[in-house]
């Protein structure tokens, strides 16, 4: 169905997911998206995407919000909150395909600050400006 997200494999949401925090960050997203890029700075709160599928392949994604900007790196480490889930919907979460907070539809577990995880995927849309 046209609807429905198509199967992804994990390894391959994996890398989607580690350009999508590499575009979210860069100059470029701030220079096309500076609401957003403004959006998704703070004052230190950190959020950790950690996929459960990915065997070898990276998966995790650890975010700081810096005053100055966002910043990513492929780790895991303690944060503010902590996204648990299959890279297939890790990504289509952060792509806004799929509701955070739908555990069934999404096989995802939240650990810790909600709306913080919330408040990044509200501000980080894809749309024309």
């Amino acid at each position: 169905m046209a609807d429905r997200p198509s199967e992804i494999d994990a390894g391959i949401a994996a890398a989607l997911i580690s350009n999508h925090f590499a575009m979210l960050t860069s100059p470029t997203w701030e220079t096309q998206r500076p609401d957003s890029a403004h959006a998704i700075r703070g004052t230190g709160q950190t959020l950790q995407w950690l996929a459960t599928d990915t065997g070898d392949s990276p998966g995790a994604w650890s975010v700081e919000r810096r005053p100055d900007r966002a910043a990513w790196k492929p780790e895991a480490r303690q944060a503010d909150v902590t996204v648990t889930g299959p890279a297939r919907s890790l990504l289509l979460t952060l792509t806004r395909r799929l509701p955070l907070t739908d555990r069934e539809a999404t096989g995802i577990r939240i650990d810790g600050e909600t709306g913080l995880a919330q408040h990044w995927l509200d501000n980080t849309a894809h749309v024309s400006g």
